[in-house]
């Protein structure tokens, strides 16, 4: 694992962008990310909300174009006035939140109310342009857990969630809650940060930015790695030739694994020479044709509380077909189906 390479994180007081809405979701992203310290006091934080696009009035007997036009542009203004309003109430309560519970100096909370030109891809549109213009290190949304199968069709038509959008095109790690009121959260003794790693630059990555953003002196570091070893050959094939070729999958299988092995125990001392202690980190090397599944039913069995990943960028059409038959990118599979919190580093 190489941390010198530090394209966009930091080790300083970082810019974190919340992208907020009226939802349950939006709040429990506010509350996971501070109570789990991925959020810290030296944060400069920054509250978007986005107006949602105001459809045109319906209007009745046409008069005339003219009549239909200014009508329908009275009423898109009074929309549009009454839904900033409202989205700087929620602001102002999520701003004082903030403040007053997490003990988040005034001035350094911000608050934006931005217009938007579309639907789901506008609003995510919206939000990265706002991270570029304000410079921010990360992005915390909420995430409502739209099925994999369903964002799969919607995004080959051009929808699709705002977090789908933000994990596929954000520039700079993105955290997405998808909380579960029944999951234990490890907070006082030290929470459990899971690693997905598989010796790529973009796991490397995301194994720097995990360490140096979000792992604190008491937590635990679980560095996993998934192994998807060659399919067993057909047993269509002569016994002669199937005991050859079984041998030559066992050899196989054999280096696969301790090449993981070998790339694991870099990762652990990586992680020791940024801090970590050797006695807070559990290392572990696992089989499975899915990655994504595999990391998701881990993080549930082990209680994980953030989970962390890598993107390497994976087109929007092969991606969505992909999902669709059951591959595609761990990240995203990740952001449909994990229960807690999900860091995806680009």
């Amino acid at each position: 694992a190489n941390f010198n390479h530090r394209p966009y994180y930091t080790m300083g007081p970082r810019k974190v962008l919340f992208a907020l809405d009226e939802s349950q979701h939006s709040r429990a992203a506010v509350d996971a990310a501070f109570s789990t310290y991925c959020c810290l006091l030296s944060d400069e934080i920054h509250l978007v909300a986005v107006i949602p696009p105001i459809a045109d009035a319906v209007v009745g007997p046409i008069g005339s174009a003219a009549v239909v036009y200014l009508s329908s542009l009275k009423h898109v203004q009074q929309q549009m006035v009454m839904e900033e309003a409202k989205a700087k109430t929620m602001l102002e309560l999520a701003c004082d939140l903030i403040i007053q519970d997490y003990k988040i100096p005034s001035q350094q909370v911000h608050t934006h109310v931005l217009p938007t030109d579309g639907g789901a891809s506008g609003v995510s549109g919206t939000l990265l342009a706002a991270a570029k213009r304000e410079g921010v290190d990360m992005i915390v949304t909420g995430s409502r857990g739209m099925g994999g199968g369903k964002s799969s069709l919607m995004s080959l038509v051009g929808l699709g969630s705002v977090g789908d959008a933000l994990v596929k095109n954000c520039p700079c790690p993105v955290l997405l809650v998808r909380e579960d009121p029944s999951r234990k959260r490890h907070v006082q003794g030290g929470k459990r940060v899971c690693v997905a790693y598989d010796a790529s630059p973009a796991a490397d990555r995301a194994l720097c930015w995990a360490v140096q953003n979000v792992l604190q002196p008491t937590d635990e570091l679980h560095i996993l790695y998934v192994l998807d070893l060659p399919s067993p050959f057909p047993v269509l094939l002569e016994p002669v030739t199937m005991l050859y070729r079984n041998e030559d999958r066992m050899q196989a299988d054999a280096q696969v694994v301790n090449d993981a092995g070998i790339a694991v125990a870099a990762a652990v001392a990586a992680a020791v020479a940024q801090g970590v202690s050797p006695a807070n980190i559990t290392s572990v090397v696992l089989k499975n044709s899915n990655a994504g599944k595999e990391v998701a039913a881990y993080s549930d069995s082990h209680d994980i509380d953030v989970v962390v990943c890598g993107s390497r960028g994976m087109g929007a059409v092969k991606r969505a077909l992909d999902s669709l038959v059951g591959l595609g990118s761990i990240s995203m599979h990740l952001a449909h189906s994990l229960h807690g919190i999900l860091a995806v580093v680009r």
